[in-house]
């Protein structure tokens, strides 16, 4: 992959070390990109993490010995008089209590509060290891059975196997048919087919950001003949 890039900046003489940089450049942006879409399903979850990092340092362990209390004072019992003996006053027997009006809506603090006391009390802890690998199961935390590689992969479900593969009908409108300029891009082409980690969509953005870079040398290309002219020649070039 070096000595394609080193032949195709060998043809951009002006330019050499900016468009060999350029290319180098792009190449480790797509490495690095893969990287991360590998490692990218082993990263534990930000927000259950922090959740349970809270929850962890809420929890005080006290390691200091309790201390020896002095003995509560022994009072004299109190001798209890029976409160329903005396007469009753009576000043709430006029009394008019209003009725809440049930128009009136609560606080949503509070309905948000009493949600959460409802479910708690309906969720109960897993009673045993089959509950608690099926409670992580729903919560994500584990693979799901049957294991398919292509788990949380839903974005790529609707995508054909060989949109991934067969990518040089890709390289027809522009790429030359030979040359520097078309054995680099060939083996870009083979690199990205053979890639797991990147979407189509990635791969098709890739190729298009070669495309552009090369338009871009188009004058230089086609004076140091890396690739015909069309205003000469009827061969396919990198504007047809």
């Amino acid at each position: 992959m070096l000595q394609a890039v080193e032949d195709v900046s060998n043809m951009l003489s002006k330019e050499k070390e900016a468009s060999k940089n350029s290319l180098i450049a792009k190449l480790e942006a797509v490495a690095d990109e893969s990287e991360r879409a590998r490692l990218e399903p082993f990263k534990p979850n930000k927000q259950k993490t922090e959740d349970l990092n809270s929850l962890l340092n809420t929890l005080k362990v006290d390691g200091k010995k309790p201390k020896n209390k002095p003995p509560a004072p022994k009072l004299a019992p109190v001798k209890v008089e029976d409160i329903y003996g005396a007469q009753p006053s009576g000043i709430f027997s006029k009394a008019h209590f209003k009725e809440e009006s049930s128009a009136v809506s609560g606080l949503a603090t509070w309905d948000m509060l009493y949600q959460r006391e409802l479910e708690l009390a309906v969720t109960h802890p897993p009673a045993n290891g089959f509950q608690q690998m099926i409670q992580w199961t729903k919560q994500g935390k584990v693979w799901q059975f049957p294991i398919d590689n292509e788990q949380g992969l839903d974005q790529e479900a609707q995508v054909g196997f060989h949109e991934h593969v067969f990518l040089e009908p890709h390289l027809k409108p522009w790429c030359p048919r030979r040359g520097p300029v078309r054995h680099f891009m060939e083996l870009v082409v083979v690199g990205l087919s053979k890639n797991p980690y990147l979407t189509v969509a990635q791969k098709k953005e890739h190729i298009n950001w070669f495309r552009d870079f090369f338009e871009a040398k188009r004058s230089i290309l086609i004076d140091t003949g890396a690739i015909p002219d069309i205003t000469t020649k009827s061969s396919p070039s990198i504007s047809t």
